[in-house]
């Protein structure tokens, strides 16, 4: 089954019950964006020099940056608001696709029940990510102190794409650990065993599709920091794509959870 193809189906055919679960939590991402580190670690990169200050390339890499109040407090509440807006997504995509209904009755109510388990899920995943952030940020400036310059570049890109599998990898684990703690009940442990026997017949299929698209939404967001000067516009792109990042990766969740699972999808029926 092609989970990326089906996730793009039914954005397609829901976009405007679930963009705004998304469209959210992206304005904040994307205004936490380091402009000016991002643009002084690419620019070194495309000249020819790669080397740069290994706090330059963490703020480059890092959700939440450190580098002033503003990148630090966009990024705390886009987390906050992703927790939210994630909650509601899932809950909105569980009714739907199993008793084929679109509609916002009872989703407040769903979301207390899904807070906690989404809360876990999303801190979990930050803490890998920034964990990973500092190790890619020691590795990339390690790389880029290389005398010579060609080698330094080989060893970037194989170091870049790998430490990106490994992230992707290592979220993999957890991928349908919330679907199957908030549709079936298991405790915490019972859900991340159950899900993960679910998924390991597909992870390595899984995490190479998402590790292409997350390096083309990564390459899409350096180019609009490098090409686009205007604040605004560079604003609006960035969003989209993290848009687009959010609402694929949880709908897929539930795509990959509903098949792996053999159950019925009533939002393929026409019950509505």
């Amino acid at each position: 089954m092609n989970y990326t193809l089906n996730t793009l189906k039914y954005i397609a055919k829901n976009f405007l019950y679930v963009i705004l679960f998304a469209v959210v939590p992206a304005v904040f991402f994307a205004i936490s964006i380091n402009e000016e580190a991002t643009r002084s670690v690419l620019t070194n990169l495309l000249s020819g020099n790669p080397r740069d200050e290994f706090w330059n390339i963490f703020h480059t890499v890092s959700v939440f940056n450190f580098s002033s109040e503003k990148e630090v407090f966009s990024g705390i509440t886009g987390l906050i608001v992703l927790i939210v807006c994630t909650a509601m997504l899932t809950a909105f995509l569980e009714k739907h696709m199993r008793i084929g209904k679109r509609t916002l009755n009872g989703l407040l109510s769903k979301v207390n029940d899904n807070l906690i388990s989404t809360a876990g899920l999303v801190l979990l995943f930050v803490l890998i990510y920034e964990v990973w952030a500092i190790v890619l940020s020691a590795l990339w400036y390690f790389v880029t102190s290389i005398p010579n310059v060609v080698i330094a570049y080989i060893l970037l890109a194989f170091v870049y794409v790998f430490m990106t599998f490994v992230l992707l990898y290592a979220m993999s684990v957890f991928y349908l650990w919330m679907p199957c703690v908030q549709i079936t009940g298991f405790t915490a442990f019972d859900a991340l065993t159950y899900s993960y026997h679910l998924l390991a017949p597909i992870q390595l299929k899984l995490v190479l599709g998402q590790c292409g698209f997350l390096l083309m939404c990564e390459g899409l967001i350096a180019v609009v920091v490098m090409l686009l000067q205007g604040e605004l516009a560079g604003l609006v792109v960035a969003t989209v794509l993290y848009t687009a990042i959010i609402l694929i990766y949880c709908i897929r969740m539930l795509v990959v959870y509903f098949d792996r699972a053999q159950l019925d999808r009533a939002d393929l029926k026409k019950y509505y």
